[in-house]
């Protein structure tokens, strides 16, 4: 059999220079085929091809490549935008290709460095690239990335003018590095926010969202109201002399303008530019000539205030008092964008949904389920989902909580009645204004960046009132968080609040539930399964500790003698010299590989066997407890801590002061009260903990 490397190549038919190359592509409704990128050109230009709101600039500039590695790199990218796949090969999305594109670049700089051709590069020359690219220091994601982009100039060989000889993969230390990662493919390697920074972070933005929105839009409409103001007469000066009559009326000093760079003056000057708005002027009418000599007189007599506030005074209250003295009118704009972050982070961590998807949302997304009585009982959130769904994203429903629900009616006041999406560019920001395509969704980087600015708002507010509650520094830094963070850091502290079941009941938390409910279940890797991986490292990380704590009471109940061996056996590989494994990756792989099946709860620890399980129906995996449908009164894969214990026994407690009251229940539910306070409490007498290891 012939070595895949020695195999003959067809040799790779020329592409017409002007060949389209988004032929086959969807594109944009604007678009027109037409018009886009052609072969020949130096940069091709992605953007139509783009079908997601939230855009962002995406291009292949091939002129920074010599030839004819600039050839090879183009044919590759055509090869993979027009789908012209070989076998074997996955289609690639336009953002991937893009992606690739660095990492091909990359490659085939360094190529040209090493002053071969690529088709004489041999094994050993893989070698060095390989060692080069683990030399950078990347993230698992972004080295598989560098080192696939490699590959596709061999996968891709019969496509190309100029290849590779040899397929990387064949090599032992590319071999070696596949088969590490692989281990870690699984895992979800995007940081956490750490509790002292998203504890004050998600207050302060819920109290943008729910006090302080009211004072910024109406703030908003004054200033807009002010900039539409059409000239207050045909005589500039005696419009002039009105205003000032009114500021003399009401015993208030003139507006500020903004200091100047530079001028090393600290003296307050008279805001001509904001007169002239107040009067529908252009600012030059009021800076020559006698308007000038009147408003420095008015200056005199009336002084000159901080800046130029609006008339409509701060009513929303921290901590009873009003949370600002007054808004400015050039201060305006910027609350606008720290509400609409604000709005964000109030969306993103207490619904769970991606980034893609929030900025999907439009006006009258939100559906309200109600009672008969008119009572809102349910909360649907309807937006696009696209991660392991087609360019154009598929509908989804997320079921959200009164917090989420009002950060979208502040979003719908925030945005134009004409604008459809609400996180797009608002008519204040000079990207609205300078954009080719005005309402555009903004993308992740400007999120980003509109977090680190709320940030910095909230420590310099702090700083000012001397208030306690503002977010923690490193080494003097403010934190840097992504996007990505947010859902991470959800789905970690879910997994992380105790659940459990008594009786048949299983106890969730609120948020939990609702989103679980109707969370995109048309994605392929929805919310669900982050916050089951969290769970299952959670579960590892209590087991871990369990089987390594000697003095601890052994667990009592049906399956209790089953649960300590289990823990024996695990401490084989999560305990070391009497300590836990703490690095989350490695655990997570034992828990993989010698997962005991124990299930710790508030009321029981479940010793799963599926041979006696209760609780498994039949559509249930057989490895999984369906812990819905718990039965532990009765199910012998049921065992018991002391904490169990005392969970059961309170239960307990309630049932007896329920029951002591029973003249006032219905007679059923007085029955079913009865029946379950003689089950636990014969469960109980069987099932005493030990009282000492």
């Amino acid at each position: 059999m012939t070595h895949p490397a020695t195999e003959p190549v067809p040799e790779a038919g020329p592409v017409p220079g002007d060949a389209l190359v988004l032929t086959g592509r969807p594109l944009r409704p604007e678009a027109r085929l037409e018009q886009t990128s052609r072969f020949a050109d130096g940069i091709w230009v992605l953007d139509p091809a783009w079908l997601r709101a939230d855009r962002k600039p995406m291009t292949l500039n091939f002129t920074g490549l010599p030839q004819p590695l600039a050839v090879t790199a183009k044919h590759l990218c055509h090869a993979l935008l027009t789908e012209d796949l070989p076998a074997g090969e996955p289609p690639l999305s336009i953002d991937s290709i893009r992606t690739y594109f660095s990492c091909l670049h990359a490659f085939l700089m360094w190529v040209h460095a090493r002053g071969r051709p690529l088709a004489e590069l041999n094994g050993d020359d893989l070698d060095a690239y390989h060692h080069h690219v683990v030399g950078l220091r990347l993230c698992p994601s972004s080295t598989r990335r560098y080192r696939r982009a490699v590959r596709m100039l061999w996968a891709y060989r019969t496509r190309l003018p100029h290849h590779l000889t040899e397929d990387p993969v064949r090599r032992p230390v590319w071999q070696a590095l596949a088969r590490a990662h692989s281990s870690h493919a699984a895992e979800n390697r995007t940081d956490r926010i750490s509790e002292p920074v998203l504890g004050p972070l998600l207050i302060w933005a819920m109290r943008w969202v729910e006090d302080f929105s009211d004072d910024v839009l109406q703030a908003r409409d004054e200033r807009d109201r002010i900039d539409a103001r059409s000239p207050a007469g045909p005589d500039p000066l005696t419009a002039l002399d009105g205003l000032l009559a009114d500021y003399r009326r009401r015993g208030q000093p003139l507006p500020a303008a903004p200091p100047r760079l530079g001028t090393g003056s600290k003296d307050p000057v008279p805001s001509t530019a904001f007169l002239a708005r107040l009067l529908g002027y252009p600012e030059d009418r009021m800076k020559k000539g006698q308007a000038r000599r009147v408003i420095a007189g008015a200056a005199r007599e009336l002084g000159v205030d901080t800046d130029c506030y609006l008339s409509q005074p701060a009513r929303g209250l921290l901590d009873g008092r009003p949370w600002a003295d007054g808004i400015s009118y050039y201060e305006t704009g910027k609350l606008e964008k720290l509400l609409h972050i604000a709005c964000w982070i109030v969306i993103a961590y207490l619904s769970g949904m991606r980034d893609s998807e929030i900025k999907h949302l439009k006006r009258g997304c939100l559906i309200l389920q109600r009672t008969p009585d008119g009572t809102v009982y349910r909360h649907r959130l309807h937006s696009l989902a696209f991660k392991g769904e087609n360019a154009h994203g598929v509908p989804a429903a997320w079921i959200v909580t009164a917090p989420v629900a009002r950060a979208i009616a502040v979003l719908e006041r925030l945005q134009p009645d004409n604008q459809p999406y609400l996180f797009t560019f608002l008519p204040s920001s000079h990207h609205h204004r300078q954009s080719p395509t005005p309402g555009a969704v903004f993308d992740s980087n400007t999120t980003n960046t509109g977090i680190t600015a709320l940030i910095g708002w909230i420590n310099a507010y702090c700083a000012r009132h001397s208030r306690p509650d503002g977010i923690p520094t490193t080494q003097g830094r403010l934190p840097h968080l992504t996007t990505r963070q947010f859902r991470r850091t959800l789905a970690w502290f879910i997994a992380r609040h105790p659940g459990g079941t008594i009786a048949g009941a299983l106890q969730y938390r609120h948020q939990r539930i609702q989103m679980f409910e109707g969370y995109a279940g048309t994605s392929t890797s929805g919310f669900r399964d982050e916050v089951e991986a969290e769970e299952a490292l959670t579960r590892g990380q209590v087991l871990a500790d369990m089987a390594a704590d000697p003095d601890r009471p052994r667990l009592t109940g049906p399956a209790g003698v089953e649960a300590e061996a289990r823990l024996t056996a695990l401490a084989q590989y999560a305990v070391f010299d009497g300590k836990v494994v703490t690095d989350e990756a490695r655990l997570r792989r034992i828990i993989a590989r010698h997962d005991p099946h124990l299930y710790p709860g508030r009321f029981l620890t479940c010793v799963y066997n599926p041979d006696r399980a209760l609780c498994r129906p039949a559509t249930t995996s057989p490895d999984i407890p369906a812990m819905a449908d718990c039965q532990p009164l009765a199910c012998r894969n049921t065992a018991l801590t002391p904490d169990n214990h005392r969970a059961v026994t309170e239960h307990m407690a309630e049932l007896t002061a329920s029951l002591a009251d029973g003249d006032r229940l219905a007679p059923y539910l007085r029955h079913r009260l009865t029946e379950q306070h003689t089950a636990t409490e014969a469960f109980l007498t069987r099932h005493t903990p030990e009282t000492s290891p």
